[in-house]
């Protein structure tokens, strides 16, 4: 094989690496909760709602910025079994003192509630939340907000993608619902080919982008006694429309679209004649909107516009390339965005919040080296202060840094990546661990990763790379991994690894690979097939046999699920022979090197009986793995105590397979 084509990012210079040595912290440091995180700012700009741990799990608290006083929202407890809790998933203000909050049991069954700031007049929304069934008739699946009016009400318009009951999830309906009391009711009746809605600032859905297979267009209204007009007919654009948002300032549409070089970014449209203008933006590498996966840092889209409730106009846009950006279209908020980081030079700083009056803003500074902070800006004060660390206790100057890098594939792809390197090391001849993303149709993104960080202060350099799939660097690298599990997604991991050894990054002797969930397939598949390249690797979450998790993973539970899944690795009836042949568990025997398998035993989109499969294929073959079975524990990391068990379990596994880091 030819080795990959070597290319370095700009930020490689040693000046990102400070010259000195950093002491080994706690396991705990990298393993505890956060002091506060997904941190949003209430419409009047006087409340701060966040997560933070309380009673042995993360529960959802508000603070009144002035008064600094914090009181806590009891949810009450999950009626589901196995001793399930229930644990915050995302959620939003409605109103001054009300909020609407997701939650979540074994990560994938979520309710919705609605509740005051202190916790009362809770009301039932959706999923196993909604004990309306007796009064309706019917119970509600619904959980994406797609607009809130802040009126007396405190009115939300939610999505019904008919998880239960009749109706297809890729053609929603829209919903009212009254979060003081629960009910809702059907606004808008999708017609049939609308995917996707767009709602104006007053809450009139005005815009239903169409969808058949590769067809996509446009319907629109100006009000919502007016009838639907098709201004877009459905036809070949390359990829399905998506709404951004109105501004309603200049009579305009905003929708996400691809550009003649096959990205994703924004276009102005003609609510009249539908005609696309210029893109707002666009990048030659990256896209500013990409279509199948938003990534977020702490809860917030890194992907996303930026309107304003005063101005009902678009202010800027947040994107990421090798790192988080923002464009600004307003000039108040270039001088805000500069005074800001003027302020808080050490941290990119998005703005998260903006009050409706304007005149507080909500801002979280964060860096590959820092969790994080979340800071006020108060306009009429001029202040500009501190509110929260996400964890208080790490000191970014001990954290390592995460670079920027760039190789080519044997085929020719680009694929980027990020290098994290011990402090006080150059990126030279270091022991490696080989990290490959889950997914596989998510990203890594630049920012602070607790267990890269933690490795790294054990002494190994880490390396993850956004290998064919990744969504965010154009339609051709996101189409290229279509069927290639197994193959050419393995063939840029074992690139990856062979670019670190070229460019003598890595030492070839120490390197390691260890993964989660698609990731830990991947470690699995690579310590069978380059044997030669890995002394031992972890598999936590990983698939082993494909054909089995089609029958017993979670996406044989979802109808949509299995159909992108036939779609993008392979159809378990009529390619069972490929999927048997790229199982971890069908070639066991080539597995030679130390492997140590995790697995949460409440997972059920990667069941545990997929390690017990591979466990036995490699007792079976003479090579034993060690594992580690975690109770409580479904398709992530757990609680702090989980995440304690876990890390040290890695740490252990390494220092003993590898050997110990650099000093």
């Amino acid at each position: 094989m030819n080795s990959p084509r070597l290319l370095l990012a700009a930020c490689w210079t040693l000046a990102c690496a400070p010259l000195f040595a950093a002491p080994r912290l706690p396991i705990e440091d990298f393993a505890r909760e956060p002091d506060t995180s997904r941190a949003r700012l209430s419409p009047d700009g006087k409340f701060l709602a966040f997560v933070r741990n309380y009673s042995g799990r993360p529960q959802l608290h508000v603070v009144d910025i002035d008064a600094k006083k914090t009181s806590w929202l009891d949810l009450g407890e999950a009626a589901a079994a196995n001793g399930a809790t229930k644990e915050v998933g995302p959620f939003e203000w409605v109103s001054d003192h009300r909020l609407i909050i997701t939650t979540l049991v074994w990560d994938n069954i979520y309710g919705v509630v609605a509740a005051d700031r202190n916790g009362d007049h809770a009301a039932p929304i959706s999923g196993y939340e909604d004990n309306l069934v007796a009064v309706t008739g019917t119970k509600i699946w619904a959980r994406e907000v797609i607009h809130r009016f802040f009126d007396p009400d405190q009115r939300v318009l939610m999505l019904d993608r008919h998880e239960g009951g009749a109706g297809a999830p890729n053609r929603p309906d829209v919903l009212e619902v009254n979060t003081t009391d629960g009910m809702a009711s059907t606004l808008v009746k999708n017609p049939g080919e609308v995917g996707a809605w767009g709602v104006d600032a007053q809450g009139v859905v005005r815009l239903g982008l169409l969808s058949h297979g590769e067809l996509s267009g446009a319907i629109y209204r100006e009000t919502d006694r007016a009838p639907w007009r098709t201004i877009l007919p459905l036809k070949n654009r390359h990829g399905q429309l998506r709404p951004i948002g109105f501004d309603a300032a200049n009579n305009r549409i905003f929708i996400a679209a691809q550009t003649e070089q096959k990205r994703w970014t924004i276009f102005p449209m003609d609510p009249v004649s539908g005609a696309l203008g210029e893109p707002l933006l666009s990048d030659p590498e990256y896209d500013i909107f990409p279509e199948h996966f938003v990534p977020s840092i702490d809860g917030h889209a890194l992907s996303a516009p930026i309107f304003s409730p005063k101005k009902d106009a678009l202010l800027g846009v947040r994107y990421v390339t090798d790192a988080p950006r923002v464009k600004w279209f307003d000039r108040e908020f270039v001088r805000n965005q500069l005074a800001v980081d003027h302020a808080a030079p050490a941290t990119v700083n998005l703005l998260v919040d903006l009050s409706l009056d304007g005149k507080r803003m909500l801002w979280f500074g964060y860096s590959d080296q820092n969790p994080g902070v979340y800071f006020l800006a108060d306009m009429e004060k001029h202040s500009f202060k501190a509110l929260a660390a996400v964890r208080s206790w790490i000191k970014p100057a001990a954290m390592a840094p995460m670079l920027a890098i760039k190789y080519q594939t044997r085929d020719g792809l680009l694929i980027h990546g990020f290098l994290t390197v011990p402090v006080g090391h150059e990126p030279k001849k270091l022991p490696l661990i080989i990290m490959p993303h889950g997914g596989p149709w998510v990203r890594d993104v630049w920012g602070y990763d607790p267990l890269v960080q933690l490795l790294a202060n054990r002494g190994y350099a880490v390396l993850q790379m956004n290998y064919r799939g990744s969504p965010g660097y154009g339609e051709e690298l996101y189409a290229n991994a279509k069927r290639q599990i197994g193959r050419q997604i393995q063939d840029d991991i074992e690139d990856a690894t062979r670019w670190a050894i070229a460019a003598g990054v890595a030492d070839p002797t120490r390197i390691a690979i260890l993964g989660m969930s698609y990731g830990g397939y991947s470690a699995l598949f690579a310590l069978g097939h380059n044997p030669e390249l890995y002394r031992c690797g972890v598999s936590f979450a990983g698939v082993t046999d494909w054909p089995a998790i089609y029958n017993n993973g979670e996406v044989a539970e979802y109808k949509a699920s299995l159909r992108y899944w036939r779609e993008q690795i392979g159809d378990p009836d009529k390619d069972k022979e490929m999927l048997q042949t790229i199982s971890p568990v069908n070639f066991a025997a080539k597995i030679t090197a130390p492997v140590l398998i995790i697995q949460g035993k409440e997972d059920r989109r990667v069941p545990p009986d997929q390690a017990k499969r591979m466990i036995a294929a490699l007792e079976k073959s003479g090579h034993p793995a060690e594992s580690l079975f975690v109770a409580g524990v479904a398709h992530n990391f757990g609680r702090e105590k989980n995440r304690i068990e876990i890390y040290q379990r890695i740490v252990d596994f390494l220092a003993k397979q590898l050997g110990p880091g650099v000093e």
